[in-house]
């Protein structure tokens, strides 16, 4: 119970930290694994939990994750499209990608969920759904859900890209593809990930929410591989993330993960 205790206070308390470094217009407050994250009329959430929890101190291994955020307004008005996203991912995970099939983005661009996954199943590292928003000049606003997918994209740099799909009706069927670059960071933080996230039913819609899961492992030369490893040597992971809005707003916020070190 103490440690229990001990974890939610450091959750806390660097959620704190994060406020407190950033934009004076931000507030944040986080409860468990979750991260809320206001700014103006902007409100985003933003979760992430891995499994297992316990995990070596000072060796990689083969985790899952289950991410989920969403953008909304506070007053209920139509949410900004979205146009950058970056992220800064721990030190402490290690993205693999040794003998996992890539795919591309003229593979799955303007074709259906089932012709995309034809096309780059055996590329598959990650699978949920993504929402969206529409709102058209005199019209009033509605909302779509459909299945989100994402890919290993080629190496570039040494690292791999992701290939990320949406496909909802907005209010044709409509297929949002868009490639996820990384790249080296330092100090706290292993990766960047840098996004730009294509106009959606002519830059009147919006993607609003999504759930995903990463789960994938595959053998490649007799030996198994996990595209998502970590370790645990101090209890917690920290990812930063910004996301730029067409109405020039900005979200910055950080996101912490609890887990328990073991060994």
């Amino acid at each position: 119970m103490k440690r229990v205790r001990r974890q939610r206070t450091a959750i806390i308390t660097l959620a704190t930290i994060a406020a407190l470094s950033g934009a004076s217009a931000t507030t944040i407050l986080a409860a468990g694994n979750a991260t809320t994250i206001r700014t103006g009329n902007l409100v985003l959430q933003a979760e992430g939990v891995i499994s297992p929890k316990a995990l070596p101190k000072n060796k990689m291994t083969p985790i899952s994750l289950h991410a989920r955020g969403s953008v909304a307004t506070a007053d209920g008005s139509h949410v900004p499209p979205a146009q950058a996203v970056h992220l800064q991912i721990d030190k402490h995970f290690r993205i693999e990608s040794t003998g996992l099939p890539s795919c591309t983005v003229g593979k799955i661009e303007a074709t259906p969920p089932s012709q995309a996954m034809k096309a780059c199943g055996s590329a598959l590292i990650g699978r949920g759904s993504g929402t969206a928003q529409v709102e058209f000049p005199e019209q009033a606003p509605f909302s779509a859900k459909g299945p989100l997918l994402g890919f290993n994209g080629p190496r570039v740099g040494g690292y791999p890209e992701m290939l990320w799909y949406v496909y909802v009706a907005v209010p044709a069927p409509t297929a949002l593809v868009w490639v996820a670059k990384l790249s080296k960071d330092s100090g706290r933080y292993a990766y960047r990930i840098t996004q730009t996230i294509p106009k959606l039913a002519g830059g009147s819609g919006s993607l609003t929410g999504f759930e995903l899961v990463i789960n994938r492992k595959w053998t490649y030369k007799g030996q198994q591989h996990s595209y998502l490893n970590a370790e645990c040597p101090d209890g917690h992971f920290l990812d930063q993330f910004e996301v730029a809005f067409g109405d020039g707003t900005n979200l910055t916020g950080t996101l912490v993960n609890s887990c328990l070190s073991k060994g």
